[in-house]
């Protein structure tokens, strides 16, 4: 087969299975890397190739079997991220340093790995990396914002870097997803309840599907998109906006009794 090839990262979650379908519905072929043990239908359109990226030396090594299994390499689309649910002042210095190094650190590193290649190619390509709506809001652990607004930053700094060179980089930042791993930090009755709230405050009236972010990654990472760059997609259903003031006057946050519905 011919067409671009696309890394994509922690492949094996809602959004990136999601966005492997969505990305060879587009004509890509696709690089998948997760931690080993990971199951794909591999073919020619999809190679599976494990690693865990918590391993400095992971991801020039992933990039390297990449290129020796297509020849090419034409972009990322970088999913992978861990979380666990941890207020501040509880969080403990093993959970920081787990979450700030998989999410931020280690998104520089393959965002790095890939970025060289780009450039030695020269013939463009595209970047996108998962952050989250947590770098607005703080989200449910203080590492897992500060990490997605690290890598916000990363894609500002990466866009001025590799525009030059025809390599558009932009970020998607999803609201809450029902991803197995939203489930799994609120099982059971606690995620029926986070559910209820959440769509009560979000204009859309439901919680997102991995199939909303695959679907603008797709774009993205599309020609469709070849002057965007250094954009931060926010993919919410509208839920970080402040309600009207009427809204917030009668209490009740969402809609007045009578008004939309519950989705």
């Amino acid at each position: 087969m011919s067409g671009p090839v696309c890394l994509v990262t922690g492949a094996g979650g809602g959004i990136g299975r999601a966005s492997l379908a969505a990305l060879i519905e587009g004509g890509w072929r696709i690089a998948a890397t997760d931690r080993p043990g990971a199951e794909f239908a591999q073919g020619d359109a999809l190679a599976f190739f494990p690693a865990d990226l918590a391993d400095p030396a992971a991801p020039e090594a992933v990039v390297e079997a990449v290129l020796a299994r297509f020849g090419r390499l034409d972009g990322l689309l970088h999913c992978a991220g861990t979380s666990h649910v941890a207020a501040f002042p509880e969080q403990d210095d093993a959970g920081w340093d787990r979450v700030i190094d998989i999410n931020l650190s280690a998104a520089h590193r393959v965002a790095r790995a890939v970025g060289r290649h780009l450039i030695a190619q020269g013939t463009g390509g595209a970047v996108v990396m998962i952050s989250s709506l947590a770098w607005m809001s703080g989200g449910a652990n203080p590492a897992y914002g500060a990490a997605k607004g690290g890598v916000n930053t990363l894609v500002f700094n990466m866009a001025q870097a590799l525009g030059p060179h025809g390599v558009r980089v932009n970020a998607i930042a999803p609201g809450i997803i029902a991803t197995e791993m939203v489930r799994g930090a609120f099982p059971g009755e606690k995620f029926a309840r986070l559910e209820r709230a959440a769509s009560a405050r979000t204009p859309l009236r439901r919680l997102g599907r991995a199939e909303d972010v695959a679907d603008v990654a797709a774009f993205l990472m599309s020609e469709r998109a070849g002057f965007v760059t250094g954009s931060v997609i926010p993919v919410t259903g509208g839920l970080e906006l402040v309600p009207p003031i009427g809204m917030i006057e009668d209490g009740s946050g969402a809609t007045r009794a009578g008004e939309g519905s519950s989705g």
